[in-house]
């Protein structure tokens, strides 16, 4: 491709300066032409490349054109792919803009010096064009690699590997490269002054790379904020900096918005007490713990705040969700206690919430099929207490016959091991209650583990296909009962959370 330089001859007199500065002449160029040059043609992106392109100044389009071939093959030389080159191309093409030695052949290999790939170097790019305007990444290298091995717990890696790690798991991180080491250094400085450990810091990075891009300023601001809506301290601050970091991500109108909100629906003093139980609450929208709120209700539940003051983290999941669902209508269809659903949720939300369903609904299908629901009892120390007292034992001491007893807590909680454990104990008892024989000429029975029975029958048996067809029929069902604004959006829906875009 034939490309004509633009200077300032090209230019007429009157316009080749403005406020002093010389005017950057947009040059014409055709989109599908230029891939072709660059060996890109054939990916349908001439639309996109110019539309990213039309962002740039006239100067930056005009390296494009003088440099972007150059560029292309230099960053096919590192390894990078037509395809992913062709999408980097246009998402990033400011990169193409200056000679390779100079900008982009210089912050790739500076990318995979920290041990990235050429396709997740580009990948750093695609996602942060910005970091594209920096003339090296090595000043705030030297910032974050000792940050980060600072809150290492070991492994051998250096803080380059660390920071390498960082990027190849949020490429969007990249961002942070372009700043200089001073102005990384005062962020720092500043989140180490509000009480956070160098520690801490790294650990708040790794879950959130936006937290180290907010000036003092703005960290300030925010802290004004949840301290006049809330009546918070500084310590509640800093343990939601440090332990939901992407709130610093969101705007101070977002956070008074959901400071306000919890304040409106249960009182200043007991929201304070509920975002330091669970700082997830200032990090989540509204809509996600009213609508926790409002599903229980339609469950039955007769005081929903009574559930979200005795357990606050609940608020933050989605309880139109399938596989909670399945837990609800499994510990009303396998229990012996004959609960209903909103017993159920007052009594074991936390189990219903935080346990996937394969693991509690699948184990109590589990010990259904073995015949061991009858040893399921709800509170297993009263259910022991009362057995001895029915013996004539001493209540405070364990006797040698003592019966297995089976709680919800053993079936959500405990461990694999320990869960086969007990099945395997419960059986030998079961067989020693049909056989008539006493414990010391009994032999030990024993089952298939669960996770052998997990995934050689669980997901094949009828019970479990239909348990989980109603439990998706739960969600459509529940969802069509609550107010148009609590209703899930496409992108929940389908795993989004709700985070802090306004």
């Amino acid at each position: 491709m034939t490309v004509a330089a633009v200077t300032d001859d090209a230019v007429p007199a009157p316009a080749r300066w403005r406020v002093g500065r010389p005017i950057s002449v947009v040059p014409e160029f055709d989109a599908q032409q230029l891939l072709r040059g660059m060996q890109l043609d054939g990916y349908g992106l001439a639309d996109e490349l110019t539309a990213s392109m039309s962002k740039l100044p006239g100067i930056r389009q005009q390296g494009i054109l003088q440099h972007g071939p150059q560029v292309a093959a230099h960053l096919r030389g590192l390894g990078i792919g037509s395809s992913e080159l062709g999408s980097l191309f246009c998402r990033c093409p400011g990169l193409f803009s200056r000679p390779a030695e100079e900008r982009a052949g210089v912050l790739c290999s500076q990318l995979m010096g920290l041990g990235l790939s050429p396709g997740q170097a580009a990948r750093c790019f695609k996602q942060q064009p910005e970091a594209a305007t920096t003339l090296g990444f090595e000043p705030a290298i030297s910032v974050l690699a000792p940050l980060l091995i600072a809150g290492s717990k070991g492994g051998g890696r250096t803080g380059e590997q660390l920071l390498g790690d960082l990027l190849t798991k949020h490429p969007s991180a990249v961002v942070l490269l372009k700043y200089g080491s001073e102005s990384l250094q005062q962020k720092l400085d500043n989140l180490l002054q509000l009480g956070l450990s160098k520690q801490q810091v790294a650990a708040a990075l790794r879950l959130s790379w936006a937290l180290l891009t907010r000036t003092p300023d703005q960290l300030a601001r925010m802290e004004a904020v949840v301290q006049q809506e809330l009546g918070a301290d500084r310590q509640l601050y800093v343990k939601v900096l440090r332990s939901k970091p992407r709130i610093a991500s969101c705007s101070e109108a977002t956070i008074r918005q959901r400071a306000e909100a919890l304040v409106v629906e249960f009182g200043k003093q007991e929201a304070c007490r509920m975002v330091d139980a669970s700082t997830q609450l200032l990090a989540i929208n509204t809509v996600v713990w009213r609508r926790a709120l409002a599903t229980w209700q339609q469950c039955g539940v007769a005081d929903p705040r009574a559930v979200a003051h005795s357990s606050p983290r609940l608020l933050g999941y989605d309880w139109l969700h399938a596989s909670r669902l399945a837990n609800l209508r499994a510990l009303q269809q396998w229990l012996p206690l004959g609960l209903s659903a909103a017993q159920a949720i007052e009594r074991y939300a936390g189990f219903v919430a935080s346990i996937a369903a394969e693991r509690l609904a699948g184990r109590l299908l589990y010990l259904e099929q073995l015949r061991l629901l009858p040893l399921l009892v709800a509170d297993k120390p009263a259910a022991k207490r009362e057995w001895r007292l029915r013996q004539g034992l001493t209540v405070s001491k364990r006797a040698a016959g003592d019966p297995v007893f089976i709680s919800v807590g053993d079936v959500a909680a405990i461990t694999a091991a320990k869960f086969d454990s007990l099945v395997d104990s419960a059986l030998s008892q079961q067989q020693q209650d049909d056989d008539g024989l006493s414990s010391s000429s009994s032999s030990s029975s024993s089952s298939p583990s669960f996770e052998a029975y997990r995934k050689g029958r669980l997901l094949q048996l009828p019970a479990w296909k239909q348990l989980l067809a109603q439990a998706e029929a739960d969600v459509v069902e529940l969802e069509r009962k609550l107010p148009p604004e609590l209703r899930r959006v496409p992108a929940e829906a389908d795993g989004g959370s709700g985070g802090c875009a306004e």
